[in-house]
């Protein structure tokens, strides 16, 4: 008899897998597929996270293609010594930009004969040198002096010892000074991780993801009811109960596949852009950008992105709560809609939680994010349990 109740729980155990999965290709229909395809390319949201690491040759970034290049001379670690070498390697690049300004007429009526006089005029208020800028622009010198400007401002920043404390505590103070008593810089761009932990990459991926999962879990319980298949699962040996985890199981599961997905995209983003090798260079910078801990940016990639995966299933819970409560199609679509309206404009949930993550010196704990997901988490799920029972209470006998 034991053996038998064993075998007959296994059974069972292994029939609400095959449920889960049942119900999990059920929300990846071709026609849902197809459905989320064409709103994403219709919004424009599916490519316009990854337009910052593809700007085209009219946009280059030319403080990444730099440190991509130091990367594959001095390592992602830029010491005292390589900065000088680096700067020392500029010099054949200036007097070609000398060479350029004193070629060109524009300039001698400017009375500007070298790089260094017109970057000084440039710096003044009136300087007058828009004209020229236009010229230069317009003109074969264009990439050249890019590459100049993006080169002194790096080396500026390296020789740049101010540092703002105001608003820190202790503890963050002494971060700080940890990361500025290194002997060395990491190679790592500002702007390239601003791009991603900023309004760029991360939350548009968030907001992306957010509205692919709702997309595919808006039908799992108003379909279904619709169909007339409420009284049906709930006669299932699986019972009431049991058919709603099964679809919470399964939401969840679509969520994290979409996270995934959208994951390896990111990555394969990065790995085709140019940029890989600076993927594990370290995050904090020695004249701004300090984080609690010493991180190459690929691992910074891996602990931020868990975000994504949390919205994932906060937007699957909140899309079956949804589903589970509306009496159509327009009333679920508005709840979702206004959902992710609220979570992405302005400064509701996504901005202040995913801007700069493990960062000091912006008012945030540490872990803040991370507990302000698991509390969004946890209201998800008392929405889904006020769900649950009411779905109980829909079908009596």
């Amino acid at each position: 008899m034991k053996a038998m109740a064993n075998g007959s729980g296994d059974g069972y155990g292994r029939s609400k897998l095959s449920l889960i999965g049942l119900e999990f290709k059920k929300l990846f229909m071709p026609k849902r597929v197809g459905f989320a395809v064409l709103v994403l390319l219709l919004g424009g949201l599916w490519l316009y996270p990854f337009n910052v690491l593809y700007p085209g040759s009219e946009f280059k970034n030319w403080h990444t293609a730099i440190a991509v290049d130091m990367e594959a001379k001095y390592g992602d670690q830029i010491d005292a010594a390589e900065a000088e070498q680096f700067k020392q390697s500029l010099a054949p690049k200036v007097a070609e930009a000398d060479a350029y300004i004193r070629s060109t007429p524009a300039f001698a009526r400017a009375d500007l004969d070298s790089y260094e006089r017109y970057v000084k005029r440039s710096g003044m208020a009136n300087g007058g040198t828009m004209q020229l800028w236009r010229i230069i622009q317009a003109g074969p010198a264009r990439d050249l002096f890019a590459e100049l400007q993006a080169s002194f401002e790096w080396l500026q920043s390296y020789d740049d010892n101010y540092l703002n404390t105001l608003g820190m505590n202790e503890k963050e103070k002494e971060r700080v000074a940890e990361i500025r008593s290194r002997d060395w810089v990491s190679v790592l761009p500002t702007d390239f991780l601003n791009n991603y932990n900023s309004v760029n990459l991360l939350n548009r991926l968030a907001i992306t993801a957010m509205l692919i999962t709702s997309l595919f879990v808006m039908h799992i319980h108003i379909g279904d009811r619709r169909a007339g298949l409420g009284e049906i699962q709930a006669s299932s040996k699986a019972g009431i109960t049991g058919v709603f985890r099964i679809k919470v199981a399964a939401a969840l599961l679509a969520g994290t596949l979409v996270a995934a997905v959208l994951l390896v995209v990111l990555l394969l983003a990065y790995r085709f852009s140019g940029t890989w090798s600076l993927m594990g260079a370290d995050i904090s910078k020695k004249g701004g950008g300090f984080f609690w801990y010493d991180m190459s940016f690929l691992q910074y990639m891996g602990a931020t992105y868990v975000a994504v995966f949390a919205l994932c299933w906060i937007a699957a819970l909140l899309t079956v709560f949804f589903s589970s409560i509306a009496s159509n199609y327009v009333v679920l679509a508005g709840a979702v809609a206004l959902t992710l309206i609220l979570f992405f404009e302005g400064d509701y949930f996504l901005n202040p939680m995913l801007n700069n993550i493990l960062s000091v010196g912006l008012g945030r704990a540490p872990f803040q994010t991370f507990i302000e997901l698991a509390v969004l988490l946890a209201i998800s799920s008392g929405l889904l349990y006020i769900a649950w029972k009411r779905e109980k209470g829909r079908i009596r006998w």
